[in-house]
């Protein structure tokens, strides 16, 4: 009984000395025994449930080191998209302040590796510590660092088509005769887009992988609405029908003028925006300087440079975006008018994009460093209302061959071509047609040379579009009656147009 004594009396004065135990308690050894007893009882239940809770979380915080160290970040969604989010598990019973030592204990491991104290960390990579957000939205999968410093969304497309007789536009009764039915992987293509280092230094890039060829690649400075730049490689704001992303296109593809009268994709630096917005002279322009050889060219081939410029008027409901159907149902009707224009001298007398951009159109000879001069314009009017849209283009070219006489009538060729397209989701009439159901059609000519009789080109096509994700998803049957020199036939084209 003395020795029990005694080892209680070092246990109370440890727990005394160390707070557990109130004065009062220890007070009362001397007068109670056998109460103090019954306390040191409790003291040790208390004791042990608190060992228990201390190695619960001790056992979480190995758990959180160990997907700290793998994953590196707990990813969270910046901007939601209903249905689409993506977060990475995480156990939904740890808090804040159990995160945080795994987080310093993980940053000193790394800083006794690299030599490095946090402040010198942070300078060196003048980033915050944080981790960073993903999420599924409208451009993919988009990745976001906490403090909103960068941003990448990454999202790619395929095109799948069947095409009989044959795919390519007929520009003469050869290749009207063709009869080469054939399935292709029409495009095949992956977009990286996002800003760096300040919301509104955006970069967009696209690659081809069905060509293959570097599309796009721009830095565009997108601090304001009246005035934005875009520097490097990329679509000339030139025509609604070549701007268009071909994935956002009303038919399967674009019109027999397109290949005619585009001036593509070039290398430069552009100028656009929107001036006056919500007012009745709300107006949208732009302006661009290029090398003028299109984008498989690394420099030009002369002194002389490409100049563009379009005007457009937002006469109802603003500025519409480049993108065709009318699959955001229009509750108020909207509509623009444009007027375009652009001038070049180069070797070049059409674009495409691919390896080889500067084309020679049928009929003329390849060019030379600085033969020919285009100089051409463009009118267009675009309108949508509640399910119904209609465009409408007319382009005029001129061809100058500089390295032909004054009196050469063969100088200049001119030359036309036009296009008007409609469409209408029937289902807002006759609620039996599926809601996603779109019927258009388009009328489109090419002259190759106003001064020839008997040699325009046109186009007459149907097209049935089933929207099941918008632009993004979505399957046409088209069906064109083609006409070159009064000779005629069919083509039939079936496509899978999916961006994910």
């Amino acid at each position: 009984m003395h020795h029990f004594f005694t080892i209680r009396l070092i246990v109370s004065t440890i727990l005394l000395l160390s707070g557990v135990i109130p004065i009062t308690a220890a007070a009362a050894e001397v007068k109670d025994p056998e109460r103090y007893k019954q306390e040191l009882l409790v003291i040790e239940k208390r004791l042990d449930a608190k060992l228990k809770a201390l190695d619960e979380k001790l056992e979480r915080l190995e758990k959180l080191k160990s997907m700290g160290e793998s994953a590196g970040a707990v990813a969270a969604s910046a901007e939601p998209d209903p249905g689409s989010e993506i977060v990475l598990d995480k156990p939904d019973t740890v808090k804040a302040e159990e995160i945080a030592p795994v987080r310093q204990a993980a940053e000193s491991k790394s800083e006794l590796g690299s030599g490095l104290k946090p402040a010198d960390k942070d300078t060196k990579a003048g980033l915050s510590d944080g981790f960073a957000n993903v999420s599924y939205g409208k451009n993919g999968f988009e990745f976001r660092t906490e403090n909103n410093k960068f941003s990448l969304a990454v999202q790619n497309r395929a095109q799948i088509r069947y095409s009989d007789p044959f795919d390519s536009d007929p520009r003469s009764i050869a290749d009207l005769e063709r009869e080469d039915s054939s399935f292709r992987i029409r495009r095949a293509r992956t977009r990286l887009r996002g800003h760096a280092y300040w919301p509104w230094l955006k970069y967009y890039l696209q690659y081809d992988w069905s060509q293959p060829v570097l599309r796009d690649l721009t830095l565009t400075i997108d601090k304001y609405q009246w005035a934005k730049v875009w520097f490097g490689r990329g679509k000339v704001i030139y025509n609604d029908e070549r701007v268009t992303s071909s994935a956002n296109q009303q038919f399967v593809n674009r019109s027999i003028v397109n290949d005619i009268f585009t001036v593509d994709r070039q290398q430069g630096v552009q100028l656009f925006g929107n001036v006056f917005p919500g007012t009745w002279h709300d107006i949208s322009y732009s302006a661009g300087v290029f090398s003028g050889l299109g984008v498989g060219e690394g420099s030009n081939d002369d002194k002389h440079m490409m100049y563009s410029g379009r005007l457009q008027w937002n006469a109802l409901g603003g500025e519409m975006p480049f993108s065709q159907s009318d699959i955001e149902f229009h509750e108020q009707p909207a509509l623009n008018f444009a007027f375009a224009a652009a001038t070049n001298r180069s070797r070049c007398t059409a674009f495409q994009t691919d390896s080889r951009s500067c084309r020679d159109l049928p009929g003329f000879a390849p060019g030379q460093d600085g033969q020919y001069r285009i100089n051409q314009m463009m009118e267009e009017i675009r309108f949508k209302w509640q399910g119904f849209s209609v465009q409408h283009e007319l382009h005029w070219k001129e061809i100058v061959d500089t390295f032909k006489g004054q009196g050469d009538p063969t100088r200049k060729t001119n030359l036309m071509g036009g296009l008007i397209q409609a469409g209408y989701f029937p289902h807002h009439i006759f609620p039996v047609i599926p809601r996603n159901l779109e019927f258009a059609g388009r009328y489109a000519f090419v002259d190759p040379n106003m001064h020839v009789k008997n040699d325009q080109q046109k186009e007459i096509s149907g097209v049935v579009t089933y929207f099941f994700n918008g632009h993004a998803n979505k399957v046409n049957f088209q069906v064109s009656h083609l006409i070159v020199q009064n000779q005629s036939d069919q083509r039939f084209w079936l496509q899978w147009d999916l961006t994910f």
